[in-house]
């Protein structure tokens, strides 16, 4: 057959494909619609894996872009970040690193407008090289020379490069910012802009400015998070060998990269964070639910292709051969597929801007979700695999009728519909441990979420007001500072009276930065080259009773702990369980600092109080001490205030506080959030993955529900006459029930089965990933099978009830 001839008999197949589909419109649209919910739930999901983890960063070759990291082997803690002098040692392996940079922690800032008025701006410090690691040309100006990134003394200037986003929204895009002075409260001196970055220069997220960070390439602090370009054909593998055979020399002579080692990942990993994980599970979870639908339409085409062996043996009659029906019948499944993605998409594309609309958009990389090339060649790929799977089999069946099934017509009834129910059966049973495996998800993540959201705290989330304040002044006696800090502590209690009221650097649950300094007990021989850490946190009197925080033992902080008195510490548990595990803390003190102690100044501890979540609910504490604000040695004019209503209504407490904040200080930038709404946003992503996956469970029912039905009611359809001869010979309706009903329990039984070994199979490859999941927990794999049955007994029930009420004179007349 010639080109010409192919083409004209493809065009014959699919004129008759699509006439057969509209000459039997109940069949379509229940197959399009099945097909149109497996295909947008899978395309759904499938486009925020694109645009999360698929979709390339907006910079050169960003495959090879890095982010590290540094941890402690034997768990002591530290911030994570990297030191000048451990960032050198990756400038200095050229065979896999081309640059590496960095960045210092983003803060907010005041940046004070010609007319006086403040608005707060996201700073960054960076390191040497970055915008030229990253690979962005600049808008317009330069980057930050290296000279000017070095130690100069305190009159060395600021520089300033600005981010495409504040340049337009800031000023007007004004072509002549480059040379410009800015100003900002809490920075003496104005900082002059050289550089307006690319517009896609984005790292950290949603930063304005960027500015010159000056550190010497030896200083050891870790205050860096670093990004490495690996050299063309370099791997992560190979950095992080090597890299650690490095960091290990390096321990030989600077004591804080002793016992510390890399940790590396994809840039794009590292943005996303535990993101990745739960859509993952959800994009798997689509495609077992795809599979689910795609066996559904199977049986559906297996069932229609019983009433079509008489039309396919008279066409092999007429000369058709085996391969011409099985391209007719692929064709009709093809059709079939392309009209359920196109529904699909639609559903899909409605899916994703609800998911959005839902808070979706202020996860990582989630402010968009294009439907680009990748999205629509996967949806392509869909396509094409779907119209295969479920035309394989029909086609194959149906390719198989001869001229003697049409001469007799017994053995059409029997033979090829006992042969296609064996078929129909074996993908119920199928069906049914998928629909388990889907279930039994949807349970593992509610479980997950539910024992996440009961992980005690150690403190009291509710009815809580967090009221971040940031003066704009700058003070040169820090006595003044000091004053003016109590001024505005005590105006914030006169405004919520009866209220517990309390402030310090951080709240918990916030992600904010971890600072963490090296600690030496009190009379202890200490070896330099072990040191200890923990994490230090800086409070006012009151924050604890603000939080809710419960006291062990000892005291908190009081009114009495100033700055001329003795200094002292509150402790958390994890604190004593690493250095008092024996003896009382109370009778205990110590020093601290970084690199080095300070041995100065000894610090009492007078309190013990309960771990408190602060990074996540689903990691512990770790060992920390709390600091009196009064002892810091600066005044806290950038803190996190914490107000408890006796009454618990936080909210109320919104429009007095700001307006006595408004009048002590017109411009003190004021940002005000309920402790609520901050818990919540730590289970963000956890109940995302958990009500997807519910979704995608009652869908799977709904489906396995619709197919069970199809192949009952087919079955029964076979039988009519075998039934209606047992009925009209005296065989009461229960026993025709309960034999029809037998079918069913032994699908559910065989499905239950290798459903319950697919979900724990699945569960050990995800368990990893969810909060204190467990893929062998009998309550969600004995629920999922209970109620995976118990939906396949009532599609089983629906049937069998009509064929035991079936009429005998009536069926067998129609015989």
């Amino acid at each position: 057959m010639g080109a010409s001839g192919w083409v004209e008999s493809a065009a014959q197949d699919l004129r008759y494909a699509v006439r057969g589909l509209i000459a039997s419109p109940s069949f379509t649209a229940v197959a399009l619609i099945t097909l149109a919910l497996g295909i947008a739930a899978t395309t759904a999901i499938f486009s925020t894996v694109n645009a999360t983890l698929l979709r390339p960063l907006p910079y050169p070759r960003s495959h090879e872009l890095v982010d590290v990291r540094t941890r402690l082997v034997d768990g002591r803690v530290t911030t994570g970040l990297v030191s000048p002098a451990e960032l050198e040692l990756l400038k200095k392996m050229p065979a896999l690193v081309e640059r590496a940079s960095g960045y210092f922690t983003p803060f907010e800032a005041s940046m004070m407008r010609t007319d006086g008025s403040p608005v707060s701006v996201m700073l960054a410090g960076t390191a040497e090289g970055f915008f030229e690691t990253l690979g962005l040309p600049m808008t317009a100006g330069r980057s930050f020379a290296r000279e000017e990134l070095v130690p100069a003394g305190r009159d060395a200037p600021f520089l300033l490069v600005v981010s495409h986003g504040a340049w337009v929204r800031l000023f007007g895009s004004d072509p002549a910012m480059v040379g410009k002075a800015i100003r900002f409260a809490e920075i003496p001196v104005g900082i002059t802009v050289v550089g307006i970055a690319s517009p896609l220069a984005d790292l950290p997220h949603n930063v304005d400015f960027w500015f010159n960070a000056r550190n010497s390439p030896t200083d050891v602090p870790h205050v860096i998070s670093v990004v490495a370009r690996l050299k063309p054909g370099a791997t992560l593998q190979q950095l992080f060998a090597d890299g650690n055979a490095a960091m290990q020399q390096l321990g030989t002579t600077v004591v804080s990269a002793q016992g510390r080692e890399w940790v590396m990942k994809p840039l794009v990993t590292s943005l996303v964070g535990d993101l990745g994980p739960v859509l993952l599970i959800a994009l798997g979870a689509t495609g077992l639910l795809l599979a689910l639908a795609c066996v559904n339409v199977t049986n559906l085409l297996l069932a229609r292709g019983v009433g079509r062996t008489r039309e396919m043996a008279l066409r092999t009659a007429l000369g058709a051969g085996q391969g011409r029906i099985i391209r007719q019948l692929l064709t009709e499944s093809m059709v079939l597929s392309a009209g359920g993605a196109i529904l699909g998409f639609v559903l899909a594309a409605l899916a994703v801007r609800l998911l959005l609309a839902l808070g979706g958009s202020t996860l990582p990389r989630l402010e968009s979700v294009p439907i680009d090339t990748t999205v629509l060649l996967f949806g392509l790929a869909v396509l094409t695999v779907s119209g295969l799977i479920m035309g394989i089999m029909p086609a194959w069946r149906l390719s198989r009728a001869d001229v003697r099934t049409l001469l007799n017509e017994s053995n059409r009834s029997t033979s090829s519909g006992v042969a296609t129910s064996r078929v129909m059966s074996g993908l119920i049973v199928a069906e049914i441990a998928l629909a388990i495996a889907l279930v039994a998800g949807a349970g593992w993540l509610v479980q997950s979420f539910s024992r996440l959201r009961a992980v005690e705290p150690g403190f009291v989330p509710q009815g809580r007001l967090v009221v971040d304040v940031r003066a704009t002044r700058t003070f040169a006696d820090p006595k003044a500072g000091f004053a003016y800090s109590a001024d505005l502590f005590s105006r914030m209690r006169a405004a919520a009276p009866g209220a517990k009221v309390g402030a310090g650097n951080t709240v918990p649950l916030r992600g904010d930065p971890v600072n963490a300094l090296n600690v030496e007990l009190q009379g202890e021989v200490v070896d330099p080259n072990k040191m200890r850490g923990s994490q230090v946190r800086f409070a006012t009197p009151g924050y604890f009773e603000a939080l809710g925080i419960k006291l062990v033992s000892g005291r908190l902080f009081t009114d009495d702990d100033r700055d001329t008195s003795e200094r002292v510490a509150v402790v958390n548990r994890a604190f004593v369980k690493q250095y008092y595990p024996d003896r009382d803390p109370l009778t205990g003190a110590f020093f601290y600092g970084y690199p080095q102690v300070d041995r100065k100044n000894v610090t009492r501890i007078v309190g013990v109080v309960d771990d408190v979540r602060f990074k996540s609910l689903a990691q512990a504490d770790e060992s920390a001490f709390y600091v009196a604000a009064a002892q810091s040695g600066f005044p806290l004019l950038r803190a996190s205030v914490v107000v408890a209503p006796s009454d618990g209504n936080a909210e109320a407490l919104i429009g007095p506080m700001r307006d006595a904040l408004s009048r002590f200080d017109p411009q003190l930038v004021v940002k005000l959030t309920t402790s609520e709404s901050i818990f919540a946003k730590t289970t963000e992503r956890q109940e995302l993955g958990m009500t997807l996956m519910l979704v995608f469970g009652a869908l799977a029912l709904a489906l396995a529900g619709i197919g069970i039905y199809g192949v009952i009611a087919y079955a029964v359809e076979q039988r009519r006459t075998e039934l209606a001869t047992r009925i009209a010979l005296g065989a009461p309706s229960g026993h025709v029930f309960r034999m029809l009903l037998g079918t069913g329990q032994r699908l559910a039984i065989g499905g239950v089965l290798i459903g319950l070994a697919t979900a724990y199979a699945v569960g050990r490859v995800v368990a990893s990933y969810l909060y204190a999941m467990r893929a062998a927990d009998p309550v969600v794999l004995i629920s999922a099978g209970a109620i995976v049955a118990a939906v396949t007994m009532a599609a089983t029930m629906i049937p069998a009830v009509r064929a035991s009420r079936l009429d005998p004179v009536g069926a067998l007349r129609s015989e």
